[in-house]
């Protein structure tokens, strides 16, 4: 199976060569993409001297890069994880692996571990807000609907509309797999303290909810 894994990035430089030097271990074999969305710290000149392949859009917004991204890839599976360390590039097995019984897998912090201090009271309680949220509304029984690590097999990425421009990708994800009826797993995963300052704000977690209200009356 070709892998290609997709690493967004937004003024990542303090992470993103640690990230591709964790992906390349782990699998040798993979296609590195970093997905850059007008960072200004030097994150894609970084990820270029690495060996990674380099997905540049010159807007701000992961939901546009990786709409881009998922239009150029061709592997038969696509990784999508964080590039601030949160998520562990060693786990990228577990997700993989489980492709052979779902067309897309979803890493659950949830159901995993969470690091001491890796998401605050705040976070945790919107986190888990908008996972009730989401299944109460698409009928499903998912436990973290804003984890930031997904793997798709090829037909369940290329399949996928997305049509948001930020943070609410997560959310839209959900949602175009509940519409499309794709089989989604959860595996336990890992999460732990981010490098350098969140980008994520409160209003981002009520945009993520109106997004899965609209969509759902649309």
């Amino acid at each position: 199976m070709r892998v290609s894994v997709l690493l967004p990035t937004l003024n990542e430089a303090g992470s993103i060569l640690e990230m591709i030097g964790r992906v390349r271990k782990v699998g040798p074999d993979y296609s590195i993409y970093v997905v850059d969305s007008g960072s200004t710290d030097g994150t894609a000149e970084i990820a270029r001297g690495a060996g990674a392949k380099v997905i540049s859009i010159e807007e701000k917004g992961k939901g546009l890069a990786i709409r881009k991204a998922f239009g150029e890839i061709d592997g038969d599976a696509a990784v999508l994880l964080d590039s601030d360390c949160t998520y562990s590039p060693e786990e990228i097995p577990l997700l993989v692996d489980r492709l052979g019984e779902c067309q897309v897998v979803v890493g659950s912090r949830f159901r995993g571990k969470i690091a001491e201090g890796a998401m605050g009271g705040v976070n945790r309680f919107g986190n888990r807000a908008l996972t009730a949220m989401a299944n109460i509304l698409y009928g499903k029984r998912r436990s973290d609907v804003c984890s930031g690590f997904w793997a798709f097999r090829k037909e369940a990425y290329k399949g996928v509309d997305i049509d948001t421009r930020h943070f609410s990708l997560e959310a839209n994800l959900f949602v175009q797999c509940a519409r499309k009826g794709l089989r989604v797993c959860e595996v336990p995963i890992s999460y732990r303290m981010r490098r350098g300052e969140s980008k994520l704000t409160v209003f981002d977690g009520i945009a993520i909810g109106i997004y899965l209200i609209t969509k759902r009356l649309a």
